[in-house]
C-alpha cells in the first residue's frame, strides 16, 4: 500500500530527458506511485513501466519544443507535475568556446525548461497541487574546469526557480531544483568509469550515486509530503560539496 503522503494517484506528469538515466528513473518512480507520465526524449523511448508513455521531441528545435506541453496535455487531460531534466552537458574550456556551443547550452539548459514552464503554467494553475522540479547539478555551486557554461546555466536555473515560485505562489504552483552530484548514467559514463578505476574519493558517502536516489528526492518534492518545500535547491551529492581538501587527505 502506498503511503498517502507519497501517493500520486491521479496526478499527471511530464518528464523531459526521460529515455535513460535520471529522467527515466524519475518517470518510473512517479508512475510507480500512481502518476500518469509522459516521458519526453529525442528518440521517443520511454521506460518500460506501467503508466509511462513516450513522446518524441527535440527540445533544441523551437517548433518541437512549443508543441510538447499541448501534446502531453492532450494525452493526460491536464498537468500537475513538470520535471525539467533534459539538458546539454559537455566539457568546453573557455579558450575553445564558440558562440554556437554557447547558444546550445543556453537553448537546452535555460530556454527550453523556461519555455516549458511558460507553456505549462495555465495547466498547472488549474491543478490543486502543482509542482515543478528543475534538475540542476552540483556544478551550479562548484563547476569543474571546462564546465563554465554548463555550471553557469545550472546556477541560472537555481535563481530562476526562486522567481517562478514567487510569481506563481498565488496559483499554488511550487517550484524547486534538485542538484545531483556524480550519478551513474550514460551521460556521465566516462567520468564514472575513471572515478571507479582510480578509487577516487569524491564524496563523504564514498561512491557514485544511482539515478533512483535522485528520483526519490524528486518524488518527495512533487508529492503531498513535499508541499512545504518551495523555491529551494536541494543537493543530492553524497556530501561532495561538504568534502574539503583535508578530508580527502585523511582518507587517502
Amino acid at each position: 500500500m502506498t503511503d498517502a503522503a507519497f501517493d500520486l494517484t491521479g496526478r499527471r506528469a511530464l518528464v523531459t530527458g526521460a529515455s535513460t538515466g535520471i529522467g527515466a528513473a524519475i518517470a518510473s518512480r512517479l508512475a510507480g506511485a500512481g502518476a500518469s507520465v509522459i516521458a519526453v526524449s529525442r528518440s521517443g523511448r520511454a521506460p518500460d513501466t506501467a503508466g509511462v508513455s513516450g513522446l518524441a521531441s527535440d527540445l533544441s528545435d523551437a517548433g518541437q519544443l512549443d508543441g510538447v506541453v499541448n501534446a502531453a496535455v492532450e494525452r493526460l487531460g491536464g498537468l500537475d507535475i513538470l520535471v525539467n531534466n533534459a539538458g546539454f552537458a559537455d566539457r568546453v574550456p573557455l579558450a575553445d568556446l564558440d558562440r554556437e556551443t554557447f547558444d546550445r547550452f543556453i537553448d537546452l539548459n535555460m530556454w527550453a525548461p523556461l519555455r516549458l514552464c511558460q507553456l505549462a503554467h495555465p495547466h498547472l494553475a488549474e491543478s490543486d497541487g502543482a509542482s515543478v522540479v528543475m534538475i540542476g547539478s552540483i556544478d551550479a555551486a562548484r563547476p569543474s574546469a571546462g564546465a563554465l557554461t554548463y555550471g553557469a546555466t545550472k546556477a541560472a536555473m537555481g535563481a530562476a526557480i526562486v522567481t517562478l515560485a514567487k510569481e506563481w505562489m498565488a496559483d499554488g504552483i511550487r517550484v524547486n531544483q534538485v542538484d545531483p552530484g556524480l550519478i551513474d548514467t550514460p551521460l556521465a559514463s566516462e567520468v564514472v568509469a575513471a572515478v571507479r578505476a582510480d578509487d577516487a574519493t569524491i564524496n563523504i558517502v564514498g561512491r557514485v550515486g544511482e539515478p533512483d536516489e535522485v528520483a526519490g528526492l524528486v518524488h518527495y518534492l512533487v508529492a503531498p509530503a513535499g508541499r512545504f518545500s518551495n523555491a529551494t535547491s536541494y543537493l543530492v551529492d553524497g556530501g561532495a560539496l561538504a568534502l574539503g581538501p583535508s578530508d580527502v587527505r585523511d582518507q587517502a
